[in-house]
């Protein structure tokens, strides 16, 4: 029997390179997470090229070697081996047999196709792979830690949920004794003496039954509810905390989808890990009985249950299949979705409704598809199990009426055997219910994990109160992964206290990705920067960004209030500071004369305000806390020159360092030092005239604004 390739699912489409080495790491006893691989070479959401993924393997001790060879010409390669499919994605090739092709694919799992169908979406290019002789066994991780920690930080809640469930499941052994009681004593001999005590008997039952399943559901109830606090707090806290890299190389839909998935594993922990305690205690329990009455019985019944439970856990890698494809097509459809949603403005432009209502539909009917497949699956197993519940009592009467007729079973003892039989069967296909269900719920969690597992932003640093406004940028270099070009290559820059600095350059020249060095938002691949003298690594990030002002091209308003908007919710920040800050960014008057001035609320990414006032209400946000430091990256690209102006002498009177990125030269004349770029490297450096007398770049670009103005004015 040859070895299986573990499953390891994609988190991201680009990640299909990376899932499949990851999956042969873990065939040669190598287990490696995504996030691993991701964090030490910095996966873009464009994918990994061939190349990419030989250094990545080689980076993990693996022998590689890539081919380009026709379909047939694989048989006489060493498997698994990684190969491109579809012109466009990566799989792993498990096995070749004369008629099929076992393959793993990272987006939904492994599957068996024909040797045509192969052939046909092989693109012609495989990586295969060996071990190298120091590649070392690592064990898997498991992807339960996380969360039974969480489960069992609950051990009250946890242990009356135990106690209760096992004194309500103590009323179906007491179930069986009373039929057979009742039988004999009651309806066989026609004696009505008891029945006052039997009827008072079966009242009680009942009344204790609704009692404890009550009880039983409060205390569930309670326990979900500190498991559901405790869980989102870590999460959210977790996710709130991670580098401003993770949330880029990831869609929203996706994030708010693992964060819903939250609720659905509190449902089946909650609630699965009691019931499987006590579906094992019930289990023992009714099986001693059975043999206390009958061994022969009790011997069939067993096996019956037996039967049906490893049938139920053979069959569960193709329910853990179903699973794996419906949790990937909801998670892609919601993730377009989100997409749409967010960017409607852009669809309304260019008349798109239909296109991607198609293209949504598409995805939905997919997930449909995938859903109904499960569907079906399940209610072939639950109709199998239903049968043998079904037939097992008609079963025992017939194999019992021997036992009766020979007087070595009273009929009552029968039909207490025959009520005891079928509680024993609940128990196990609950417990074959819930294999399924935690195998269901690997899914959620390896997509959970993606979150728990990141290393977070920054783990301490010195709090910075305040800022004098020096900054220093020392043979700065950055990329955005080992196998991409630098973005900026060894910069050097010096500000000083109260001075403005503009950065100018063509598109591309890796502006706003120096000002987001500056806020820490990525980390230099080379150098160092100083905010007064002190290493910006050795600064806690929060504390640093909120002493400095700053808007990104990127910068979105909430659909909070207006005054919400300008503090961030910081209740700290009176009213008179926000109107303060709306002042200077010369937008209070049009905030007043919105119905509810500050108190109007803002639609989601203002799209009920104008460019230009979007534009200076995230200025007054930045301006709110009365920074040291300004950051601005095309803040002001929307306003015209009067009120540029405007601001531009508000701002002076601040005397805070501004550092402003701007494509427009008209704005940034009037600064201290023009700083030019091309391509990540500093090119020139000077005020406006210097740069205009040199002719060089910022030269051309300024007389090319000039040529355009001048155009439109005609």
């Amino acid at each position: 029997m040859y070895r299986k390739v573990p499953f390891i699912e994609q988190m991201e489409d680009s990640e299909c390179g990376i899932a499949c080495i990851a999956m042969v790491l873990g065939y040669y006893g190598t287990f490696v997470s995504l996030h691993e691989i991701r964090e030490r070479y910095g996966i873009s959401r464009g994918g990994s090229s061939l190349l990419q993924l030989i250094n990545i393997s080689s980076g993990y001790n693996l022998i590689s070697k890539a081919f380009k060879t026709d379909f047939e010409q694989l048989l006489n390669l060493p498997l698994p081996a990684i190969a491109h499919w579809e012109e466009k994605h990566f799989i792993v090739i498990e096995r070749i047999g004369k008629r099929s092709v076992t393959i793993v694919d990272p987006s939904f799992g492994r599957k068996k196709i024909s040797r045509e169908e192969a052939q046909g979406l092989y693109s012609g290019f495989v990586l295969c792979l060996a071990p190298g002789e120091s590649l070392e066994p690592r064990k898997t991780k498991s992807k339960w830690s996380f969360f039974l920690t969480i489960a069992l930080k609950q051990p009250k809640w946890l242990l009356y949920i135990l106690g209760v469930s096992l004194a309500l499941q103590s009323f179906g052994l007491i179930a069986p004794k009373l039929t057979a009681y009742t039988t004999d004593h009651l309806l066989l001999n026609s004696s009505q003496d008891k029945a006052s005590i039997i009827a008072v008997a079966l009242l009680s039952l009942f009344i204790f039954f609704e009692l404890f399943s009550m009880l039983r559901g409060w205390l569930l109830a309670k326990l979900q509810s500190a498991m559901d606090l405790l869980m989102m707090e870590t999460f959210i806290g977790k996710l709130f905390r991670l580098p401003y890299s993770f949330f880029e190389s990831r869609t929203g839909g996706e994030l708010l989808f693992r964060t819903n998935a939250n609720v659905y594993i509190r449902q089946i922990l909650s609630n699965r890990m009691v019931s499987i305690i006590i579906d094992f205690i019930l289990l023992i329990s009714y099986a001693v009985l059975m043999f206390t009455s009958s061994v022969s019985l009790g011997s069939m019944v067993i096996g019956v249950g037996i039967g049906i439970f490893s049938i139920l856990i053979v069959t569960t890698m193709v329910t853990q299949q179903f699973a794996s494809r419906e949790i990937t097509e909801q998670s892609k459809t919601q993730s377009f979705l989100a997409e749409c949603i967010y960017g409607i403005t852009d669809i309304k432009l260019l008349g798109a409704e239909n296109h991607l209502f198609g293209t949504w539909g598409r995805l939905f009917r997919n997930q449909l598809r995938t859903t109904q497949k499960r569907n079906i699956w399940i209610s072939l197993l639950d109709s199998f199990s239903t049968g043998i519940q079904f037939i097992l009592p008609l079963l025992l009467l017939w194999a019992g009426s021997g036992a009766v007729i020979q007087g070595d079973m009273t009929l009552g003892g029968l039909l207490g055997f025959n009520a005891l039989a079928a509680a024993f069967m609940i128990p196990i296909v609950s417990l074959g219910s819930a294999y399924t269900q935690l195998l269901s719920v690997g899914s959620y969690l390896q997509r959970m994990q993606d979150v728990v597992e990141a290393k977070p932003e920054q783990e301490g640093g010195e709090a910075v109160t305040s800022l004098q406004g020096r900054i220093e940028m020392n043979n700065v270099s950055y990329r955005y992964s080992p196998f991409s070009s630098d973005v900026l290559c060894n910069v050097n820059l010096e500000i000083e206290p109260g001075e403005k600095v503009a950065i100018v350059g063509p598109s591309g020249s890796g502006k706003s990705t120096l000002i987001k060095l500056l806020l820490g938002l990525y980390r230099c691949t080379e150098g160092e920067i100083r905010y007064d003298g002190r290493l910006i690594d050795e600064l806690e990030l929060s504390s640093l960004r909120r002493c400095i002002g700053s808007v990104l091209q990127d910068t979105r308003l909430f659909q909070r209030t207006v005054e919400e908007n300008v503090r961030m919710l910081d209740e700290h920040i009176p009213l008179e500071r926000v109107v303060e800050a709306s002042m200077m960014a010369n937008i209070h008057d049009e905030i007043m004369k919105l119905p509810l001035g500050y108190a109007s609320v803002v639609s989601e990414n203002g799209t009920s305000l104008s460019g230009g006032q979007r534009q200076r209400l995230l200025l007054a946000r930045a301006l709110v806390n009365r920074p040291q430091v300004l950051l601005l990256d095309e803040a002001t690209s929307a306003l015209d020159n009067l009120t540029q102006a405007e601001i531009d002498r508000a701002l002076s009177v601040m005397k805070c360092t501004r550092l402003v990125v701007a494509h427009r030269l008209s704005t940034v004349i009037n600064a201290d030092r023009i700083i030019v770029m091309s391509e990540g490297r500093i090119v020139e450096t000077g005020t406006h005239q210097q740069l205009l007398a040199k002719k060089g770049l910022y030269y051309q670009l300024y007389m090319s604004e000039e040529e355009k103005e001048h155009e439109l004015a005609i």
